[in-house]
């Protein structure tokens, strides 16, 4: 089995002292290691099924306001009968929760649902008025927010051309 990082020739993993396939281990699975691109970062935590403390809670708290439901990779969690057959901290609703992301193929773009669903919780934490009329498709999110980078990513380049001449 061999492995190679970056520029350096690859290396039998089995003839790797113990402490070096120890730090290699560290250096993969560590989600908070410096330097590490973002889109490494996500695929990691993704694979690994990460997600940030309270992560169900908050989306029990996103569900309650969202009489539609939330879609993702075409699972449907609607919000009733959830709310009403389940609490908060039931390990179900977790189970439930984990098999609408287990229908997302790439490891990085569950976690950006994941990072996704997090930011939705605490825009309607600190806006409490907020309530969502329609199913909250977060493929579609993501397609927007993507497409509205791309947009802005456009402008600077512009910006930046007519800046030189």
């Amino acid at each position: 089995l061999k492995i190679r990082g970056g520029d350096l020739p690859a290396q039998d993993v089995y003839q790797l002292s113990p402490n070096s396939v120890k730090q290699l281990l560290l250096d993969i699975l560590q989600p908070q290691q410096q330097g590490r691109c973002w889109l490494h970062r996500r695929q990691i935590d993704g694979s690994l099924n990460r997600t940030p403390t309270g992560f169900y809670d908050r989306v029990w708290q996103i569900l309650e306001r969202t009489p539609n439901g939330i879609i993702v990779a075409g699972k449907f969690l609607p919000q009733q009968p959830t709310l009403s057959d389940m609490t908060m901290y039931e390990m179900n609703f977790s189970l439930l929760v984990e098999d609408m992301l287990q229908n997302i193929d790439q490891p990085e773009y569950r976690q950006i649902i994941v990072e996704l669903l997090m930011v939705v919780s605490i825009i309607l934490e600190r806006n409490p008025e907020l309530e969502f009329q329609d199913k909250v498709d977060l493929d579609k999110l993501v397609k927007e927010a993507f497409n509205d980078f791309q947009r802005d990513q456009s402008k600077h380049k512009e910006e930046d051309r007519s800046e030189e001449h």
